[in-house]
């Protein structure tokens, strides 16, 4: 179980921590580099070959925190060569806008079979908000949402849903289809769902303009995930999925912004820690909490 409540020594605690979060090849190192505006990773690893990267606004070089909190100093040649096992985090320093305004965290696929319980418990329960990529051609699996339901409600609230490769759906029918069956199968537990073209916003990065939807996209995420976390109106419901059924899907819109308009109140609240169900070699071993119900302000498992 995780342990420990308080700020890891060393990370930032004047702004908010958003963990990126999905299964092996769903978008994460791509929407990583777009909210970096960079063309390439810089740190150029493949995602499962090393610890979480936490991305923080500077210059110098990263920083790799062990399971003791004890910090050293690498090159950024180094970082490929960084063990998972007993390693917390690397911090890598960027001077990119988004960082100003956040810290992320660029973590493991959750489907990794690698991926050890003990990354998960050191990291998430860092995070204030999740930024959640599914990809499109098969969207929001079993594995992905019993992982999702073991997150503190109170980060849900504060996440978004990303269906990435939106681009892969040929037809807008199919797509329309594809974000109605998002919206019922997620309610409640997303303050919003966007459909991205990451590759769209990719080649905007590297024309350095941001014309294409899947850029406005991205944006549209930054900015609902951001009011989240300054405790604007909470996430949609049931009811806001129906109205926007009701009144025209934006899915059926070339990789446009799904957008759950007519959010409910949210309400402000301690902030609290993410606890997710803990993944393993052997699959999924559950780790659950109390889950809010609605009416009544009681709980259950």
């Amino acid at each position: 179980m995780m342990t420990s409540e308080a700020p890891m020594e060393g990370a930032a605690v004047s702004k908010p921590k958003v963990a990126i979060l999905g299964e092996f090849s769903s978008g994460k190192s791509t929407l990583s580099n777009v909210l970096l505006e960079r063309v390439t990773s810089p740190v150029r690893v493949t995602a499962t070959q090393v610890p979480p990267i936490w991305y923080t606004y500077g210059i110098g070089d990263p920083i790799v925190v062990d399971s003791d909190g004890v910090e050293t100093e690498i090159s950024i040649e180094e970082v490929a060569s960084v063990p998972v096992e007993g390693t917390q985090y690397i911090r890598v320093f960027v001077e990119a806008p988004i960082l100003e305004q956040l810290d992320f965290i660029d973590m493991p696929g959750s489907s990794d079979p690698n991926m050890s319980p003990d990354i998960w418990n050191a990291i998430l329960p860092q995070a204030d908000a999740v930024i959640w990529c599914t990809p499109a051609t098969q969207a929001w699996r079993q594995t992905e949402a019993a992982i999702w339901e073991e997150i503190d409600p109170d980060v849900q609230e504060r996440s978004v849903l990303l269906v990435t490769r939106i681009d892969k759906v040929l037809s807008d029918k199919d797509r329309a289809k594809l974000m109605k069956r998002m919206r019922r199968e997620t309610t409640g537990t997303f303050r919003d769902i966007f459909a991205v073209d990451l590759m769209s916003a990719s080649k905007d990065v590297e024309a350095g303009t941001k014309a294409s939807t899947g850029s406005e996209a991205v944006e549209a995420a930054i900015e609902t995930l951001l009011n989240g976390l300054t405790d604007e109106p909470g996430p949609a419901t049931e009811s806001d999925a129906d109205a926007v059924a009701d009144h025209g899907d934006p899915g059926a819109e070339a990789a446009k912004v799904l957008r759950l308009q007519d959010h409910t109140p949210g309400v402000t609240r301690a902030p609290t820690n993410v606890i997710p169900r803990r993944v393993s070699a052997d699959g999924l071993t559950t780790m659950r909490r109390p889950r809010r119900t609605t009416g009544t302000g009681g709980s259950a498992v």
